[in-house]
């Protein structure tokens, strides 16, 4: 645990290190760096996100580990995505950046979230989606839109993890291997609603099926997009987010651009 003086610095490093709030987090454009990309962790055979090592480029500031936003490499990827990984992150190093944090506080492990900017206003995470180095993952929202469109053209390219099938989580088959990051994709069989909670069926066997749960500000977020829950009924989803296994595989999504239509993927050029 962080002692009061070692939080208080690191939350006014930050705070300095922000070139502007989350909903300019993803803007184009140049950043001034504060700090320099020292290391980064190798992936391990497992569910990760990228871990960073920032070096201050002014010594009163402390050196950052960091936790990278917007990309998550799956357990399921291979060996080429891992790779992939580690090559573009140390080709990174020693590169000018600056942080946006997304969360004050640390982890357990003393590490804080957030975005990654170069110096000509390059995300990090998004070279990474780029190369297929990772799956997007949009509980960032103020990046979530430029996650997706970078993944898309890598899914359309088949690069790395896009190479592979098993990337893919078949929704209306049984599910191993939770709880997990799940990049997941299926006929939706029903959708109904309990209390304020609308649920999306991938079979009629609601203890062992998978279902994806929609709180009511995301079911009404659906519903003014134009995409209400119930129409989703026999149509071909895909889904992404942390699974966990309550009869089935049960996800429960916390934004919109969580859950797209198969269709509307197929039309942006991806697989």
């Amino acid at each position: 645990m962080f002692r009061p003086t070692v939080a208080l610095c690191l939350l006014v490093s930050l705070l300095e290190a922000s070139p502007a709030g989350a909903e300019e987090t993803c803007a184009d454009g140049s950043f001034t760096p504060t700090h320099r990309i020292e290391a980064a962790l190798p992936p391990r055979v497992a569910t990760i996100r990228p871990v960073v090592t920032l070096a201050p480029l002014q010594a009163a500031a402390p050196t950052l580990t960091i936790v990278l936003d917007g990309i998550v490499l799956p357990a399921r990827a291979g060996a080429f995505a891992r790779f992939a990984q580690t090559a573009i992150l140390a080709d990174l190093r020693g590169m000018p950046t600056v942080f946006v944090a997304s969360s004050e506080e640390p982890d357990r492990h003393g590490r804080l979230r957030g975005i990654l900017h170069l110096e000509n206003g390059d995300g990090v995470a998004e070279r990474l989606l780029a190369a297929g180095a990772g799956v997007a993952d949009v509980s960032f929202e103020p990046c979530a839109a430029r996650f997706l469109a970078v993944e898309a053209k890598a899914r359309a390219e088949k690069r790395g993890v896009w190479r592979q099938s098993r990337i893919w989580t078949n929704l209306n088959a049984a599910a191993t291997g939770l709880p997990d990051f799940v990049l997941g994709r299926g006929r939706v069989a029903s959708v109904g609603q309990s209390g304020r909670t609308t649920y999306i069926n991938f079979g009629d066997n609601f203890r062992t099926d998978a279902t994806v749960r929609l709180r009511e500000a995301l079911a009404s977020a659906l519903v003014e997009a134009g995409r209400p829950p119930e129409s989703l009924s026999g149509r071909m989803v895909e889904v992404r987010g942390w699974a966990r296994w309550r009869n089935g595989l049960d996800l429960e999504l916390d934004t919109p651009a969580a859950l797209q239509l198969s269709s509307e993927v197929a039309d942006k050029g991806a697989d």
